[in-house]
């Protein structure tokens, strides 16, 4: 399953979220914020920028647009 890492404090965050929601993607919100959590932040993404979604190969997208998340064509 994918994971979202980020808070929903965070409209980019919520952004994502509900377009994972409205694709029917799983995934798991792990609320993790840039400010309170950062070691823990920084140990998935030493970027350090939510949101951040975690593959199901574990690959990372850091970019809010998650571009070919859904398998449409820009």
């Amino acid at each position: 399953m994918m994971r979202l890492i980020g808070t929903l404090d965070s409209p980019y965050v919520r952004h994502v979220a509900v377009s994972l929601a409205m694709m029917d993607l799983p995934v798991a919100l792990e609320p993790l914020s840039v400010f309170r959590d950062l070691d823990a932040f920084a140990a998935i993404n030493p970027v350090v920028k939510a949101p951040t979604l975690v593959l199901d190969d574990g690959i990372q997208r850091i970019d809010p647009r998650f571009p070919g998340l859904s398998g449409a064509r820009r």
